[in-house]
């Protein structure tokens, strides 16, 4: 089923905010059994599938393997632009703006997942918000195949309204700015008003706590552009 934010991905873990650790367990005759507290999520796991094997048998543990166990292998899968999302969902601040990627706040990196089976299966965390953009593209491609893949990335949103309206590709949200050939230029000021401390004072620029970073971004077409941090 779907993994909460901070929870564990593995089976027998959850992370101890008290201890500020991950607190491997077993159910054994019908009592819930400590196994340790580790600060490694994938250490607590190997324990925990080891507690299995000894007091369940090797039985029990292939049949947690081949119910939950699902790994994602990307290692033949080419390189993946990533995948905006829909010009009609708002994008919260600090949110990421592209699909199948959220911010991990407990390990403070970009959570990678896809949906497969009716489940969200794991995919890395990274630093880089573009790089888990980039992962998840290329699960889709590998897992969902190319011709979603395409969708996804022409196909975002565009929904009939009363009947006479088709769906409509939007292409232009997947846009890239190649800014080579063109001149320096100064800031543009924000004309004159009340600005907010810790706000941008030029046109076009927020900052994004999340990446901590300032961020540049027009409007074209009624849409919201990234240009880069």
């Amino acid at each position: 089923g779907r993994i909460r934010e901070g929870a564990s991905k593995y089976k027998g873990v959850h992370f101890n905010k008290p201890m500020n650790k991950w607190q491997a367990q077993i159910y054994i005759e019908g009592k819930v059994r400590l196994i340790g507290y580790y600060d490694n999520e994938e250490e607590a796991a190997t324990d925990y599938a080891r507690a299995v094997f000894k007091y369940k048998g090797q039985g029990a543990l292939d049949k947690a393997r081949e119910q939950d166990s699902f790994i994602i292998d990307l290692s033949d899968v080419p390189p993946q632009s990533p995948i905006p999302k829909s010009s009609d969902y708002a994008i919260k601040e600090g949110a990421s703006e592209y699909r199948g990627v959220t911010f991990n706040k407990r390990m403070n990196k970009w959570h990678a997942k896809i949906y497969i089976d009716g489940k969200h299966r794991h995919i890395g965390y990274y630093e880089n918000e573009e790089e888990a953009g980039a992962d998840y593209a290329r699960a889709v491609f590998k897992y969902k195949g190319q011709g979603h893949w395409d969708r996804s990335h022409d196909q975002l949103g565009g929904a009939a309204i009363g009947g006479n309206k088709t769906k409509k590709r939007q292409k232009d949200d997947v846009i890239a700015f190649d800014l080579t050939d063109v001149p320096p230029q100064s800031p543009i000021p924000k004309s004159g008003g009340s600005i907010k401390e810790g706000a941008s004072k030029f046109a076009g620029v927020t900052f994004n706590k999340k990446a901590s970073k300032w961020k540049a971004q027009i409007s074209i077409d009624g849409k919201h552009r990234h240009i880069g941090y």
